[in-house]
């Protein structure tokens, strides 16, 4: 039994990652994204997945960073496969849009891959994210409170062409491939940095070492994943037609949204107002989202600012989301 090859057959045989697709895979060196080269190569012929790698520079550590991307440089070139790398400065990425360190890389990160995808012609992007990366954010989302969609962790597919086809495959499933393969990988030395949310849970969730405990959290996030499938194709079929998107502006049937159940009417906002979102950011705080949610069941116009960036305005019937007299501005 090979999980790792097991999950990349899966992808091929689901149309996630189709036989015969462009892919892009996004290779950092460390253990997960070995794990997915390694296995992407060794089933390309099985498969016809036309691969290339690439690789962002977030451009902290140094010479570290630089030696991580020599070495997947130099995989990618004894595979024969195409390389593309970009260089980001994460930092001041984070700092120009007004967000934390984790958040500004992976903005500067997915930025950095569609544009190497568009440059080597490949349709989708796949990244490493696996088991324990899903329970993570399970996790943390839970502690912030968060909706359902980010409960249910990281997607398998994505509307802009990342898969993710190893998030059922468990971390220690990943290394012992690396292992009987005899596959080295890089370690991440910011991993380590305590002050960062992620990495300490990751340490809690180490220090405690209890495998039944990773198993029923992961199971509990992939009931969560069907619920947010199951909830999201209903609402495209029957409460996504309810809004028109126009120049700079979305309208919504107020009056038939309000008939819907909560849930529903959360999607719809969060649909409605994404367009006019900050780079990086959410558009709107769930506290935010759930004002709304209530002021729409009650009915009567309003006037209410997300963040100071996305106005929702209701007359009558019709519920109006554009960005706000400031973000124009």
């Amino acid at each position: 039994m090979d999980p790792v090859s097991d999950a990349l057959r899966k992808a091929a045989a689901s149309g996630l990652m189709s036989s015969g697709a462009a892919v892009l895979l996004a290779v950092s060196g460390g253990a997960d994204s070995m794990a997915l080269l390694t296995g992407a190569s060794e089933l390309a012929s099985e498969t016809g997945w036309r691969l290339a790698v690439g690789h962002v520079h977030h451009g902290w550590r140094g010479r570290e960073a630089d030696r991580d991307e020599a070495f997947v440089r130099d995989l990618a070139r004894r595979l024969g496969l195409p390389f593309a790398c970009r260089r980001r400065d994460a930092r001041a990425e984070a700092k120009r849009l007004g967000l934390s360190p984790e958040a500004g890389a992976r903005h500067a990160r997915y930025e950095a891959l569609h544009e190497m995808a568009r440059e080597l012609d490949c349709r989708l992007v796949a990244t490493a994210h696996q088991r324990e990366d899903r329970v993570e954010s399970y996790l943390l989302a839970r502690r912030r409170r968060l909706s359902l969609s980010a409960l249910a962790g990281p997607r398998e597919s994505r509307g802009d062409g990342v898969v993710r086809p190893l998030l059922s495959v468990s971390r220690l499933d990943i290394l012992a491939f690396l292992s009987r393969r005899g596959v080295a990988f890089r370690r991440d030395a910011s991993n380590g940095d305590l002050r960062l949310e992620r990495n300490r849970l990751r340490r809690e969730l180490v220090g405690r070492q209890d495998g039944r405990l990773l198993d029923r959290l992961a199971a509990r996030v992939e009931a969560l994943a069907l619920r947010r499938e199951r909830l999201e194709s209903e609402f495209s079929a029957s409460v996504l037609p309810l809004l028109t998107v126009g120049p700079g502006t979305v309208l919504a049937d107020a009056a038939s949204l309000g008939r819907w159940p909560a849930a529903f009417v959360r999607l719809a906002l969060e649909a409605a107002a994404r367009p006019f979102a900050r780079p990086g950011r959410p558009p709107m705080t769930g506290r935010e989202r759930e004002q709304l949610v209530a002021r729409i069941g009650r009915g009567g116009d309003f006037r209410f600012e997300a963040g100071r960036c996305i106005r929702f305005e209701r007359r009558g019937a019709t519920l109006a989301i554009r960005p706000s007299a400031a973000r124009r501005a």
